[in-house]
């Protein structure tokens, strides 16, 4: 695994976008009888999910997450020197998602932007890659804006995929910081299992057709098109719960620590089984992993930060301070893990 030491920033803000909508397991009848769905809803821990309406994009909710940084943090516009955006449902292929909140906040024409076609690992890998571009103090306030629908591609039919999946947003402020404690950064691509998570049409390779729209029955009375998500949950499960207590374990001994040390282990919220057997093999007590996919569903790059949010609002705080462990998994097949320290980071929630 590679690691590395990211000094001279502070994490300041954080600020969270949901879609209105909130569609419940139970209105899915026409899929799965009642009792498949309460013991699939009871096992991933989600009973609905927030899904965005048909007008609603990615887009749509990361700017209002920028917003919600905006008016209800010290944050202003022109402080803000570079802009990574973390999507892998942008309005177009070209261009970014960056380009187009640029021009909706009318951001300064100095600013540095960055798209990255990144899932579920996606927050922390942004957070090593922001950190990078700020760490030496020649761009002072970093923006990292990360969000997905992909409950867009995800099938209907899809009796697996279709209750585990919502939409959401998130912002987040970098800052240089002389006096900040940093960050430390581990990752590992495991590339040989690109195809365990994947959209198999609509890109160069494949381009949309009315063939590749067709719905067939895949396995395990699944049904999917080839534009629609596929995920090998089987594969994506040893992958996680082989891999991820792995990179957690490594980023502690590089720096020096034990879980005991760690005041808060957020994953991603892929569900709550996920969740409960990276913990259980980590041996970290249940009070130290805040899981928060009731309602929410699991919201890609976005669920770490979205959990931070929700940890916050559940404690009826809005600061928060101490260390942290964040690990994100899945796409690629890819992960990080991050350990940072936060000082009074304001977390704002809907």
């Amino acid at each position: 695994m590679q690691q590395v030491m990211i000094s001279n920033i502070s994490m300041r803000s954080i600020a969270i976008a949901l879609p209105e909508k909130t569609e419940f397991n139970y209105e899915l009848s026409d899929v799965l009888d009642y009792e498949e769905i309460e013991r699939l809803s009871q096992r991933i821990g989600i009973y609905s999910r927030r899904v965005a309406e048909d007008d609603i994009t990615a887009f749509d909710l990361m700017y209002q997450a920028v917003e919600n940084l905006l008016k209800n943090t010290y944050l202003k516009k022109e402080d803000i020197d570079c802009i990574v955006c973390i999507t892998q449902t942008p309005d177009y292929l070209i261009p970014g998602n960056s380009f187009l909140l640029c021009h909706k906040l009318g951001l300064k024409a100095s600013i540095f932007t960055l798209d990255i076609n990144a899932g579920c690992a996606g927050f922390t890998h942004g957070l090593i890659v922001l950190g990078r571009l700020i760490n030496n103090g020649d761009m002072k306030c970093g923006l990292l804006v990360v969000g997905d629908t992909l409950t867009r591609l995800v099938n209907p039919k899809d009796k697996t995929e279709r209750l585990l999946f919502g939409d959401g947003a998130a912002a987040c402020v970098l800052e240089f910081d002389q006096k900040g404690k940093g960050l430390t950064a581990c990752w590992r691509t495991i590339a040989d299992d690109y195809d365990k998570l994947i959209v198999p049409a609509g890109g160069m390779r494949k381009p949309n057709t009315e063939e590749t729209n067709i719905t067939n029955l895949r396995k395990n009375g699944i049904y999917r098109s080839e534009n629609n998500l596929a995920m090998d949950g089987a594969a994506v499960f040893s992958f996680s719960i082989q891999e991820v207590p792995d990179i957690v374990n490594f980023a502690l001994r590089s720096c020096n620590l034990s879980s005991d040390d760690i005041d808060l282990f957020i994953f991603h919220q892929a569900n709550k089984f996920m969740v409960d057997s990276i913990r259980t093999k980590l041996k970290i007590s249940a009070e130290k992993v805040p899981i928060f996919v009731e309602g929410i569903g699991n919201t890609s790059c976005a669920s770490i930060p979205i959990a931070i949010s929700r940890y916050a609002l559940n404690q009826g705080i809005n600061k928060i301070s101490g260390r942290l462990c964040l690990t994100g998994f899945g796409t690629g097949l890819s992960l990080s893990s991050i350990i940072i320290e936060v000082e009074d980071l304001i977390v704002t929630s809907l």
